[in-house]
């Protein structure tokens, strides 16, 4: 009864996965099917499963940490109620006006890339009183009245989040820290998002837009959050802490309080999770798959470590938001495979999701999908992990329905078709992701993860010049498996416009250090935003220990080059912001290297080495080595695939 154990539970599209790791060092996982309907209930029972077969008494349980696509499917969705956004006189229509990007040639007419229309429309945008100007000095106070009257106007229009999104708000947040102590003293059920907090930076419009998408999401969230924590409550079970976007996690009211962070915070445990299951000697650079239900997420780490982007890209919504640096194709088990009226077979965007899935679960789902063609090829078992039966009739039918007779072929060369195209679309992707950061693909390894990366990595590889593939131990439940490598964070942002030179490097060490004296624990990373003066998009720049201003423009010079080519001849260097990262000690119980030491009964029945084309199935997942492949199971309990005639893989 003295062990220790913490819980991970990431809820995907199709399963809901569940780590426990143990005071111990033990390792327990399972994949709990996710059903129709609401959110709270299917994580309770993944949770309450996981404590039955492994006979963990609640009281045993020390942390449980949470990763969830609430956040995600409501940029997605778009479908939930609008917000009201309050914003200086003459900015009404920045989220309208947008930055007018031509995506598409051929449009005659520019539509915004915002659903401000829906979400935020023109009579929910209210302009107030008040501005602060471009060197952060007060050019006129805000009104009290006014917004007292427009929290009691938002009141009657039943309006439940309100974001507030002022001129150089991030240069002086004071204007906005006033409006909201007002909106909450004429209203306290209002939920205030302060774009001074959500994304302290400048151009308004990407902070107006996070802003905004962060008040849509409070509701939801927190509403979500509240009941979660309630339950696992009442169950005698810790309240969760959730994985961020940026890495790192952090106890629950602290992320509903800002809860934009949370989107795509599966793709950053997963990547954690890949970190934690790497061995020390590892390659360099390594990028990973992640093949879920409903998409793939690729995924990079250099030198260990998870990249990050300010990026976010959601659907056709991009944010500005601090995430892991992934790009997810939507293409997963899930997918539908279709034949357009040209002829062509397209995999994707559409997904049957967990339900009713595809028609090899029998739960109803009658349309050919990339799980089905798996099956039909023999190249998944009869049963999942997760318990979900596959049916090889249906599978075919479907196929034959949708895909073979509309192309005039049998089922079997219809089933390779959809999943040829699948490894055609990753391999792009994998490509593209590695040119973007100035990596050759022959420099990677390439890493599965989730419940079928180890399925399509090989042919991955094999189409994008990547010489070795490592499919980690409990691949199948990565993401949940990082949420409990992950240790808490905390970042810290100033926003600044200083010359990068002896002065403004004086004024940011100082500040610096200010911001390392305000938090008590933790130890900091630091980096910096520099631009060229004159143009718009800065490089991130690491600012190690002992940094001078001459090494800061010998980084700054090679990043540059390496993401956007040639340096001008001369040109001047501005910092933009300064970021300290503030990691503290991994909690206990925490995913460690004895909870990672090899197990046997991962891959049970798998000779230790082998020539493809075959299957092998382990605990939560299952592998395709392809013809022309060979197999090695390796000392940390990974099995390195490779060419057949490369040099073998080394432990």
């Amino acid at each position: 009864m003295n062990t220790q154990w913490a819980i991970g539970v990431d809820m995907g599209g199709t399963f809901i996965d569940v780590v426990a790791c143990s005071s111990d060092g033990e390792l327990r996982a399972l994949k709990h099917p996710r059903e129709a309907g609401e959110l709270v209930q299917p994580i309770l029972g993944a949770v309450q499963r996981l404590l039955d077969e492994q006979k963990i008494a609640p009281a045993q349980v020390a942390r449980l940490v949470h990763g969830s696509t609430v956040v995600t499917n409501l940029l997605l969705e778009q479908d939930a109620g609008p917000v009201a956004v309050l914003t200086n006189a003459g900015l009404r229509d920045v989220l309208a006006l947008a930055r007018q990007d031509r995506r598409d040639l051929y449009t005659p007419v520019v539509a915004p890339p915002t659903p401000e229309r829906r979400l935020f429309p023109a009579e929910l945008r209210f302009e107030i009183r008040g501005r602060i100007g471009a060197r952060g000095e007060e050019v006129e106070a805000p009104d009290r009245e006014q917004v007292a009257a427009i929290a009691r106007q938002l009141r009657a229009r039943g309006i439940a989040s309100v974001a507030v999104c002022l001129l150089f708000a991030h240069l002086r947040p004071a204007h906005e820290q006033q409006v909201r102590d007002w909106l909450l003293q004429a209203e306290p059920g209002l939920l205030v998002s302060l774009s001074s907090e959500v994304d302290p930076k400048p151009r308004e419009f990407e902070r107006f837009l996070v802003t905004a998408f962060d008040a849509y999401s409070k509701p939801l969230v927190q509403r979500y959050l509240r009941t979660l924590g309630e339950a696992l409550r009442e169950r005698g079970l810790p309240e969760p802490a959730l994985m961020r976007s940026e890495g790192g996690i952090a106890p629950w009211p602290e992320a509903a309080s800002r809860p934009i962070g949370l989107a795509m915070s599966g793709p950053c445990a997963a990547l954690q999770g890949v970190a934690a299951s790497l061995p020390a000697d590892e390659p360099r650079v390594v990028m990973s798959v992640d093949v879920g239900g409903t998409s793939t997420d690729i995924g990079l780490l250099d030198g260990g470590r998870p990249l990050f982007t300010d990026a976010l890209q959601c659907g056709e919504l991009t944010l500005r938001l601090r995430c892991a640096d992934v790009e997810s194709l939507s293409i997963g088990g899930g997918s539908l495979a279709t034949v357009n009226a040209g002829g062509g077979l397209r995999l994707g965007p559409r997904s049957q999701g967990a339900w009713p899935g595809p028609a090899a679960y029998g739960l109803g789902g009658t349309e050919a999908t990339l799980t089905d063609a798996l099956v039909l090829l023999g190249r998944l078992p009869e049963r999942l992990s997760g318990g979900v039966a596959l049916d090889a009739a249906r599978a075919r039918a479907a196929i034959q329905k949708d895909v073979a007779a509309p192309l005039g072929l049998d089922a079997q060369d219809a089933a390779r078709a959809i999943v040829a195209t699948a490894a055609t679309a990753m391999a792009e992707s994998v490509k593209m992701r590695a040119f973007q950061r100035d990596i050759h693909p022959a420099d990677c390894e390439l890493v599965a993860a989730g419940g079928g990366g180890a399925q399509h990595v090989a042919e991955v590889a094999e189409l994008a010049g990547v010489p070795r593939v490592r499919v980690i131990p409990h691949a199948g439940v990565i993401a949940a498996l990082g949420l409990l490598a992950s240790p808490p964070t905390r970042t810290l942002e100033w926003s600044c416009a200083l010359a990068l030179d002896h002065e403004g490097l004086g004024a940011l060490s100082e500040r610096r250090e200010a911001l390392r004296r305000s938090v008590r624990e933790g130890t900091p990373r630091w980096s910096l935003e520099l631009l060229i003066v004159g143009q718009g998009n800065p490089v991130e720049v690491p600012w190690e220990a002992g940094d001078d201003l001459a090494a800061l423009r010998a980084r700054f010079a090679e990043r540059y080059e390496a993401l956007r080519g040639q340096l001008p001849a001369r040109f001047d260097v501005q910092a933009l912001l300064l970021r300290g990262v503030f990691e503290q000690a991994l909690p206990q119980p925490g995913v460690g290297a004895r909870h990672l030491r090899p197990d046997p009964a991962l891959w049970a029945g798998c000779p230790a080495e082998g020539l493809g084309p075959r299957a092998l199935f382990a605990a939560t997942t299952t592998v395709w080595v392809p013809a022309g492949w060979r197999w090695a199971l390796v000392a940390d309990g990974a099995l390195l695939l490779s060419r057949d005639g490369a040099r073998e893989p080394s432990a």
